[in-house]
């Protein structure tokens, strides 16, 4: 299995770019999520903002790695999470040139 996603299909004369992602923690789609982020990609380039969570707890190692582990799957090699009231999350990312900062 294919474990990089385009960010780009081409049908026909049209080219369909993904260049916004939502994502939601939650165990089943459809149900009330607990967590939400706003992930923005321009080439090999994602920026995180919005990073809001239930009762305003922060965001586990576990959430952040998941966010890490789709990013790779979009080709990205830099990624940036803007900073939230509850401080700057940065982290690297285990991976060539690939880097977890904060804005």
């Amino acid at each position: 299995m294919n474990n990089i996603v385009n960010q780009h299909i081409q049908i026909d004369n049209w080219v369909f770019e993904v260049k916004m992602v939502r994502a939601l923690r939650v165990q089943n789609y459809g149900e009330p999520y607990s967590a939400i982020a706003n992930i923005k990609l321009n080439g090999n380039n994602a920026y995180i903002d919005g990073m809001m969570q239930k009762d305003l707890q922060q965001f586990s190692n576990q959430d952040l790695q998941i966010i890490k582990k789709y990013c790779r799957r979009m080709s990205i090699h830099d990624i940036v999470i803007e900073p939230t009231s509850q401080g700057v999350i940065h982290q690297p990312i285990v991976q060539q040139s690939t880097l977890f900062r904060s804005a």
